[in-house]
């Protein structure tokens, strides 16, 4: 349930049920019962679908009911409008809905709502799928001010790539890295600007998944040399494997190139990643690709979400790869 027009129907809304001369109790009865679930107040969708989301479609009902419940207009902002757009954050979704009020209104966060009170130009405001949602751009300086390092470079490197695509499959056009920081710039000395232009200027929309953007932050922050991203590396039937993470010879200990990869769970589980194959056989094709790719004269190293998001344990494993720190 990617489409926030899809997800409308399955809430059911207390006040709609009174409407029609429903008693709306049934719902608190249901919740008590186990075969409904309140997602914020007044707001119910059936044990079953709830049960059966993941961490993703549960945070979109809770941005989906609290966009219903508004008696006045406001902003889809902040880590829900990332939700929206598809923009990958570092951990989990929070329980809370961001939303920016309108107005000039001063509203009290609370009751699952996080208000936030930010003058919006009418370049920040789109509409997606009859919700008010920031701009993708904005929706990104918005997080590069709000969320920690590791986060704002996942959230950023995905924004930048070229030929982006919403999460309900809207194209939108590109963002430059000199449109990022100018978007910052103007914003002058406002909360969180001083580290949003640090996380711009290290943002990279070569960066292939948000795992490889936590590992890249991670690795700056533990003082490890820069990599260069997604290398390509001839084969000898005429193909091409492209890597990650490549740091030069002069980086390692025996004066060897280190080949990094990023292994995340997507790839083993999701269809788009096994192009019909079993999880055997990509295990099976990864062992080959890693073998092809340690040709005499480079070293490699792999690691998983575990290592990625742990500086200490990265660096670790770098330094146990033979790669040498810089600070």
């Amino acid at each position: 349930m990617n489409n926030l027009q899809s997800i409308g129907p399955t809430l059911v809304l207390a006040r709609d049920l009174k409407l029609v001369g429903n008693d709306a109790r049934a719902l608190r009865r249901g919740l008590v019962a186990g075969h409904q679930a309140r997602l914020l107040r007044g707001v119910y969708v059936s044990a079953e679908v709830w049960n059966t989301a993941d961490d993703d479609a549960r945070y979109l009902m809770r941005i989906t009911a609290a966009v219903l419940t508004r008696k006045s207009y406001a902003v889809v902002s902040h880590l829900s409008a990332a939700r929206i757009w598809g923009l990958p954050i570092f951990g989990r979704w929070p329980s809370d809905v961001h939303l920016t009020a309108l107005g000039g209104r001063t509203r009290e966060s609370k009751n699952g709502i996080r208000w936030h009170h930010e003058v919006l130009s009418e370049g920040d405001v789109v509409e997606i799928d009859g919700m008010l949602v920031t701009s993708r751009l904005r929706t990104m300086v918005d997080l590069a001010r709000t969320t920690s390092f590791a986060s704002a470079v996942a959230s950023l490197d995905s924004g930048l790539c070229q030929k982006f695509t919403s999460d309900n499959g809207m194209p939108d056009s590109d963002i430059s890295t000199e449109e990022l920081s100018d978007a910052i710039r103007r914003l002058g000395s406002r909360r969180g600007c001083r580290p949003a232009k640090i996380a711009a200027d290290f943002a990279d929309g070569a960066s292939g998944s948000a795992g490889e953007s936590v590992s890249r932050a991670h690795i700056f922050l533990s003082g490890m040399p820069a990599p260069r991203l997604q290398v390509v590396y001839a084969r000898v039937d005429g193909g091409k494997d492209i890597v990650d993470f490549t740091w030069d010879k002069r980086h390692h200990v025996r004066s060897l190139p280190l080949l990094g990869e990023f292994d995340g769970k997507m790839k083993y589980t999701r269809g788009r990643y096994m192009n019909g194959r079993t999880i055997e056989e990509v295990v099976w094709d990864e062992k080959v690709r890693q073998d092809r790719l340690c040709a005499p004269g480079r070293a490699m190293v792999r690691w998983l979400w575990g290592e990625a998001s742990r500086p200490a344990e990265l660096r670790a494993l770098l330094i146990e790869a033979g790669l040498k720190p810089e600070r």
